[in-house]
């Protein structure tokens, strides 16, 4: 059997999961294996390479290497259970539902609903995958006995070099730029960001500005909490800007123009910016929760406090003594080659041939 279908709800060009996907897709259609990724939902852009996931076209595909990539709850699952095969689950984390409560309920309730999900799916999985330890963690706490641990696969060629003109569209010599990259939700603490950032400014540089780059529509109450905290702040809009997505070639304008990336998430699963912010020789500081240790290692600076004043005071030592020595530059590749992805994916073909 060397059929490989990869199952997900939505496959999007610009997340983790979707590049993962299509990672693991080219990889075994280079060596022989028929791929297919098959979607309930597919961005324009990847409809030609993803198939719809519909009962009657995943059954012409059996026997199969079914891997289903979970993050939330969909009508997949049930037809995952279901294939003739061998039966992969590959988790990519579900962030706990009392961070959505207060801003989105119905989105805590989907969430609350994908944790019994994936406690289901412990009976039908013949082998169950992790993105990272902290992941595998949570599947082990459900009761999945024996988990795997693959990172995020990211085929760097697909990531553009920063063009000039994209730079100078955002960027003004005169100002520090402070860049974070994820979704705007709740357990990703931007309201701390915002703090640190308004003591950073007020008692170091007063000519700093910060980058929100992510999509700004899964919890738009706290967005607009948000921009009202920045008003109570006396910040303005271009002193704390929400782009929301972007293409790739304006991210990687971002990156490879900002002075530090900045995270202080409460809840990560992997946190694909900080290789991102590697691959772009970018600064990063990074709260210690989540997968975020394991993903960063000594590529950038972990913090244990998300009180702005102090953190003010680090980020101020940080940005003129620590963010462009050689030794982090040196840390930052030598943890880039921890993902690379040619050994993760021959040993993830390997396991698939001894199930």
């Amino acid at each position: 059997m060397k059929r490989i279908v990869q199952l997900v709800p939505a496959h999007h060009e610009t997340d983790a999961i979707g590049q993962h996907i299509r990672t693991i897709h080219t990889y075994f259609q280079s060596i022989g294996w028929e791929s297919y990724i098959m979607a309930l939902h597919a961005d324009p852009g990847l409809q030609a390479i993803t198939l719809k996931a519909e009962y009657d076209r995943m059954r012409e595909l059996e026997p199969a290497y079914w891997v289903y990539h979970y993050a939330l709850p969909s009508t997949l699952t049930a037809l995952f259970t279901t294939m003739q095969g061998k039966r992969i689950l590959i988790y990519h984390n579900l962030t706990p539902p009392e961070y959505f409560l207060p801003w989105n309920p119905s989105l805590a309730f989907l969430t609350l609903t994908g944790r019994k999900e994936l406690h289901y799916l412990k009976d039908h999985t013949d082998w169950a995958v992790a993105d990272s330890l902290f992941n595998a963690t949570e599947l082990n706490q459900l009761g999945y006995e024996h988990v795997d641990v693959m990172p995020i696969l990211i085929d760097w060629d697909n990531y553009p070099t920063p063009s000039p003109i994209a730079r100078e569209q955002y960027f003004d010599p005169f100002y520090q730029y402070w860049l974070f990259v994820g979704r705007v939700v709740p357990n990703k603490r931007l309201e701390d960001l915002i703090r640190t950032f308004f003591w950073y400014r007020k008692f170091y540089n007063l000519a700093t500005r910060l980058f929100i780059v992510g999509k700004l529509n899964n919890t738009p109450r706290y967005v607009y909490w948000l921009t009202e905290l920045r008003e109570a702040l006396h910040l303005e809009p271009q002193d704390v800007s929400f782009l929301g997505p972007v293409p790739y070639e304006d991210l990687a304008a971002l990156y490879a123009g900002a002075d530090v990336l900045l995270t202080l998430s409460d809840h990560e699963g992997f946190c694909l910016p900080l290789l991102e912010a590697m691959h772009y020789d970018t600064p990063i500081v990074a709260y210690a929760a989540g997968a975020i240790p394991e993903t960063l290692g000594p590529a950038g600076a972990l913090v244990s406090t998300r009180d702005p004043i102090v953190l003010a005071d680090f980020m101020d030592d940080f940005l003129r003594h620590r963010a462009r020595s050689s030794a982090f530059e040196r840390f930052r590749q030598n943890q880039l080659e921890r993902f690379e992805p040619l050994s993760h994916l021959i040993q993830f073909k390997e396991k698939l041939e001894t199930l």
